[in-house]
């Protein structure tokens, strides 16, 4: 499995970060103009808004910028009441929590209200600037500047992003059928060590395949980015047809696990020879090149090899269906070229 080091961007990361300090400064400078001395509400945002999701809208978490706008006006509410400064304190925190489970940020609550309102109580009680609803047109100057900056300035690449994951797809999957193929011919039993990288590999397949809607959305509301829908497309076949097969390269691999008489024997090493020609028509076809003489000699494979048993052939219909499903992506292709000539 890849370590998280492996695993992260850290140039996107570096990016993300330069984008968090020049909007953050550029908001201050803004709401100084404003006449705000002391425009903290309007640095604060796009540090709490911005992401380096590659898939989302702009890289802007709006349900983080409407937390700060709702923390921001319940803290100014409560400084206009009569209360002590536990109460208020008390009164911050529960209402923003509450507030922050109805507007969550993926699967966690957002705690932007109830930080916010604290902030502004203790600022407004320490009297370093004057409370009240004026916090909030400083907010707006911050998030104003945030989706600017995050539009304008290495804006979220999709198409980028799915090459990276569809690359990694192709070569995990790659890997992962050439140790059931050395399983199936010599018996090694490397496949059993390696089972749960493949499940965790397929996984990973089905998650990309799900972030696919995200990807496509945050291209079509990204204007520097509309350029890439047709290239985006045909990434976008390319990781759906990369979902399936793991599908069947997971049960593959259980079923070789599950099955000792199967590998090493007769049947076992036509069985690998036949996945090694699935492995290379899918890799063929995940690079986005046409892989007829590739399929050709899987089929051939396919009608020659030896199933005397019913392990035999369970394997031989799982490697049958990723056939299918690369002959038919295969077709597609084919289709989609001839439309367009």
């Amino acid at each position: 499995m890849r370590s998280r080091f492996e695993q992260r961007d850290l140039v996107a990361e570096l990016k993300l970060a330069v984008k968090m300090t020049g909007a953050s400064v550029l908001a201050w400078w803004l709401g100084t103009l404003a006449g705000e001395p002391r425009p903290i509400f309007a640095a604060l945002i796009p540090f709490v808004a911005m992401s380096g999701d590659p898939f989302a809208s702009v890289s802007i978490s709006v349900e983080r910028v409407l937390g700060v706008f709702v923390g921001v006006a319940l803290g100014a509410a409560l400084l206009r009441l009569d209360v002590g400064l536990l109460l208020a304190v008390a009164a911050a925190v529960a209402a923003g929590t509450l507030v922050g489970i109805l507007l969550r940020v993926g699967s966690t609550p957002n705690v932007e209200p109830a930080v916010s309102a604290l902030f502004l109580i203790a600022f407004g009680a320490a009297s370093t600037f004057h409370s009240g609803f004026a916090r909030l047109w400083e907010t707006a100057i911050g998030a104003a500047v945030a989706i600017l900056v995050a539009v304008l300035v290495w804006p979220p690449d999709p198409l980028r992003e799915l090459e990276h994951r569809l690359g990694r797809l192709r070569q995990e999957l790659g890997a992962d059928l050439a140790a059931i193929a050395d399983d199936l011919a010599n018996a090694t039993g490397v496949l059993a060590g390696r089972l749960d990288d493949v499940r965790a590999h397929s996984i990973e397949a089905v998650r990309d395949y799900l972030d696919l809607d995200r990807a496509r959305r945050a291209l079509r509301w990204n204007p520097l980015r509309r350029k890439d829908i047709p290239a985006f497309a045909r990434v976008e076949t390319r990781v759906r047809l990369a979902g399936r097969l793991y599908r069947h390269a997971r049960a593959v691999a259980r079923d070789v696990v599950d099955t000792a008489s199967l590998r090493g024997s007769e049947s076992g090493r036509d069985l690998a020879a036949l996945t090694r020609e699935v492995a290379e028509v899918a890799d063929v076809e995940l690079r986005g090149e046409p892989a007829r003489e590739a399929i050709a000699r899987a089929e051939a494979g396919l009608a020659t090899a030896r199933v005397p048993t019913e392990d035999a052939l369970v394997v031989r219909a799982q490697l049958r269906q990723m056939l299918d499903d690369l002959t038919e992506a295969l077709g597609n292709a084919k289709a989609g070229v001839d439309s367009n000539a």
